[in-house]
């Protein structure tokens, strides 16, 4: 029994290093912005990359901590299945305004020659995006699949 509540207690140190590291990458992203210091802005990945590896190592114990708290169930499989449900949509909402906003930039380059470079990161976003999405669908279905 002890060695379960050590364990406990040693995930609940992991969410709570994971939170205040989340919360310091927030605030220098957030002062990078207000001072336009990108040395601040630089930090923050640095501490972001540092709260990716205990994130991804302990994963799955960090997601069944933050889903009960206190003994009570916050998060189920019905919300689970809500957020997957909604988060195709949104992706490919981002998707389609992406490419679409970069066509229309693109289009208009002799109306707007100034505005022509604002057309490739609308681009790379869109590629990024398929990217992860062909990775992760691949992941997943040999994953899931029989």
């Amino acid at each position: 029994m002890k060695k379960r509540k050590y364990k406990t207690m040693e995930i609940k140190t992991i969410a709570i290093i994971e939170t205040i590291l989340s919360s310091i990458v927030t605030i220098l992203w957030i002062l990078g912005l207000i001072f336009a210091d990108i040395n601040l802005f630089i930090l923050a990945m640095i501490v972001l990359i540092i709260a990716i590896i205990p994130a991804i190592k302990y994963f799955s114990q960090i997601d069944e901590y933050f889903r009960k708290r206190g003994g009570k169930v916050v998060d189920d499989e019905r919300t689970q299945h809500i957020e997957a449900k909604s988060s195709l949509p949104a992706f490919a909402t981002v998707l389609v305004v992406s490419i679409y906003s970069a066509v229309a930039i693109f289009t208009l380059r002799n109306v707007y020659p100034q505005y022509t470079d604002l057309a490739y990161p609308f681009f790379i976003i869109a590629i990024i995006g398929f990217v992860v999405y062909m990775v992760s669908n691949t992941y997943y279905k040999r994953k899931y699949s029989d």
